[in-house]
Order: structure tokens, then C-alpha cells, then sequence
């Protein structure tokens, strides 16, 4: 059974960088921890002076919306999806 939820808790992501892109490959959420295949979408906003940064991730069965705040350098996730 699928599921969906829209979340604002912290995680903890291992990225790889690549000349000026970051590449989120490991997501440890709960006591889990999830290797990212895939980068779908990443995307920045302001937020007042803050500059965020969300990342579309996904695995074989799971999706994730990762939240970056560069002003305070803390993860979260926002959105996760699993078949």
C-alpha cells in the first residue's frame, strides 16, 4: 500500500559535489537509511535573506523532498512518498 506524507522533520544527507552542483546520495531518516539513485528536480527560493534549496530524490520504491537552508546548513525532509 503506498504512502504519502508531507513531513518538516531533520535528516542527515551524505552529497557528492560535482564542480558547483551537490548531489544528495544518502538520506538517514528515522533509524533507516536510504541510498538515492536519482536526482529528479532541484530547485532554490528565497526566504526572506535565507537561500533554500529543495531536491526531488528517489530510490527504487521511495521518493523524497529534501529541504535545504543554506543560512543555517540543516536538512530537512518535506515530502516522502514509498510504494
Amino acid at each position: 500500500m503506498p504512502v504519502h506524507e508531507l513531513l518538516n522533520e531533520p535528516v542527515d544527507v551524505r552529497v557528492e559535489f560535482a564542480g558547483k552542483r551537490v548531489r544528495p546520495t544518502h538520506v538517514h531518516w528515522g533509524k533507516k537509511t536510504y541510498v538515492m539513485k536519482k536526482v529528479n528536480l532541484v530547485h532554490g527560493t528565497n526566504e526572506g535573506e535565507k537561500r533554500i534549496y529543495y531536491f526531488s530524490v528517489s530510490d527504487d520504491t521511495s521518493f523524497m523532498k529534501l529541504r535545504l537552508d543554506t543560512g543555517a546548513l540543516a536538512w530537512s525532509i518535506v515530502e516522502f512518498y514509498s510504494e
